[in-house]
């Protein structure tokens, strides 16, 4: 098997491994050589407190949180890299859900995008290819991080796929995974394609990133998790027509 440098923009801390963790284990991404670059890493998002805008908070969250993605990748063997940027709520001084998961929100004129494209191209031109979020949810910084995938994808040079965000993917109706699709084949104009990356989700990996992601792992993403359990789900990405080959090609639904 022939090695690929792969780079995976990861909006949070744990978005890859919830999103891709099956693929990583023993699926499309076993065996590469893999780094994530986790963008909106200035955080004060906890299970155990709300968020506020005090610094001490801020510290706290943002180092406990990447003291689990260090252990993360030493699981899902992927090197990390952090690009500092602080999520939405501390961009905005806001906390309601409306905002933070707002599809209507325009991000192609958000300066956070050219902001991200510029501090990923000396790794987006030392990979074979990259991945991102589809924006599964309508999460703001997960729509932001799409758009940079989207003018990635736009570029001959870059072999450019959309990982289904976990654990929003799991509990939306299937309606919206569809939408997502339409979504992405309009601002890319051309066809996407959804193939699977992995396997059918394991226990063993729900049970690692419950060990790994102690801060995020409440009911909503418990639920989210026997969801997939049930329904024997499998990770997904949106791929391009004509992409450079390391992505998958066979689709499995449209």
């Amino acid at each position: 098997m022939n090695v690929a440098r792969v780079l995976l923009l990861s909006p949070h801390f744990d978005d890859v491994p919830l999103s891709l963790g099956q693929s990583l284990t023993d699926g499309h991404l076993r065996g590469h050589d893999v780094t994530v670059v986790v963008v909106f890493s200035r955080t004060n998002w906890t299970q155990w407190f709300h968020p506020a805008l005090d610094t001490p908070r801020i510290l706290a969250a943002s180092a406990w949180r990447r003291g689990e993605e260090a252990v993360a990748g030493r699981r899902f063997r992927y090197r990390v890299r952090t690009l500092g940027l602080p999520e939405w709520m501390l961009r905005t001084g806001r906390s309601d859900l409306e905002g933070l998961l707002d599809p209507s929100v325009d991000v192609t004129s958000d300066p956070t995008v050219e902001v991200v494209l510029d501090a990923v191209g000396r790794w987006v031109a030392a990979s074979d290819a990259v991945a991102v979020c589809a924006a599964v949810g309508h999460h703001v910084d997960h729509q932001v991080v799409r758009e940079v995938g989207a003018r990635l994808a736009g570029r001959a040079d870059v072999d450019v796929a959309f990982y289904e965000d976990r654990p929003y993917a799991a509990i939306v109706p299937p309606d919206d995974l569809t939408a997502t699709g339409d979504r992405l084949a309009v601002r890319l104009a051309r066809p996407v394609d959804r193939v699977a990356v992995s396997g059918p989700v394991t226990p063993e990996l729900h049970r690692r990133l419950r060990r790994t992601y102690p801060s995020q792992i409440d009911e909503l993403f418990t639920t989210a998790m026997a969801a997939d359990a049930t329904a024997g789900a499998v990770e997904r990405v949106w791929v391009p027509a004509q992409g450079h080959g390391f992505w998958p090609v066979a689709s499995v639904d449209r």
